[in-house]
């Protein structure tokens, strides 16, 4: 059995004979069952704050920029009707992604979308504007996520045309103790449009994995219900364990990293063993519906945990998943 249908099979609870493990990067694709290849180019222009989108990045100092947008798309919603979006059609977006296929053709490749949907709006027409649109301009806020959505359509049909098997959208709906916004718009203006990336996506013969981080448990039903295959809780703890495997375990599949904003950085080393055996005894089944999410070490080590809590986090998630030939 390849690693690729040990992946479908956890997905798909199709009892695979071990727990899946993916690890984030390209340095460890060797040891990986799932590979997660970026598909947008988010670092762009000769300083690199260049988005697809047409919004720029901060100058923040950091190699890492995601979030901190200086130049809006739209400042004015006048602009609307000349905005241009990604082309997910641009030549030679998917090269370097299909050259490690071939290198590896027996993984389960992910096409990473890095930011989607909602994210991808909000940073379009900056944050704060777009917080007040959705309650003042619902009209023009409809239209953004209709041209938004719709490349990304446009980018799924491209990226089931190059070989992936999957697409992982990211939207980080929580704050560390709710929604960002209310339920009921998420429902009227997002799920619509997820459930239709979703069923384009399955049509294809991809799978679809969100990415979300913060408090979440109150619309991880809702994934469920417009047909999400899995889902990626950047702080799976934020949502109680016991309470999502309680009303979750077995209706949908479970990637979680370890807890890089907690435990790694305010815990022990038995901790983070503990938490990783947390989640595989909590959000799995006998028949799959779990795969281990392994951070980079520098990326750990750089949010600030010690150097022996970075190093451990890999060595616990090989203790209770992954193939053990």
């Amino acid at each position: 059995m390849t690693r690729k249908e040990v992946v479908k099979r956890a997905i798909h609870f199709q009892s695979p004979p071990y727990v899946p493990l993916m690890y984030y990067g390209t340095d460890r694709i060797a040891k990986s069952d799932a590979v997660m290849l970026g598909v947008q180019e988010m670092y762009g222009g000769e300083d690199g704050r260049v988005t697809e989108w047409g919004f720029n990045w901060a100058e923040t100092g950091m190699e890492f920029k995601l979030g901190v947008v200086k130049d809006p798309a739209i400042t004015d919603w006048d602009q609307l009707a000349s905005y241009v979006p990604l082309r997910a059609d641009r030549p030679g977006r998917f090269d370097a992604a299909q050259e490690i296929m071939r290198q590896y053709p027996d993984k389960y490749y992910i096409a990473d979308f890095i930011l989607s949907g909602f994210t991808i709006m909000s940073f379009v027409r900056g944050f704060e504007n777009f917080m007040m649109d959705m309650l003042v301009e619902r009209e023009n806020v409809d239209k953004l996520a209709d041209i938004v959505f719709g490349a990304e359509e446009d980018l799924i049909r491209e990226c089931a045309k190059a070989g992936f098997d999957a697409i992982c959208l990211a939207d980080d709906w929580g704050t560390q103790t709710s929604l960002l916004i209310s339920r009921d718009l998420i429902q009227e203006i997002f799920m619509p449009r997820y459930k239709k990336q979703i069923d384009l996506a399955h049509s294809l013969g991809l799978d679809v994995i969100m990415h979300c981080c913060g408090h979440i448990i109150d619309i991880i039903g809702d994934f469920i219900d417009i047909g999400l295959d899995a889902l990626n809780p950047g702080q799976p703890r934020l949502n109680g364990l016991d309470e999502m495997g309680d009303r979750f375990r077995g209706k949908i599949c479970f990637a979680c990293p370890i807890g890089y904003q907690s435990t790694a950085i305010q815990g022990t080393v038995q901790d983070i063993y503990d938490e990783v055996r947390d989640y595989v005894d909590k959000l799995s089944t006998d028949k799959g519906g779990f795969m281990g999410f392994v951070a980079s070490f520098n990326g750990i080590y750089s949010l600030g945990a010690p150097e022996e809590n970075a190093r451990a986090v890999e060595k616990a998630f090989e203790k209770y998943c992954g193939c053990r030939d």
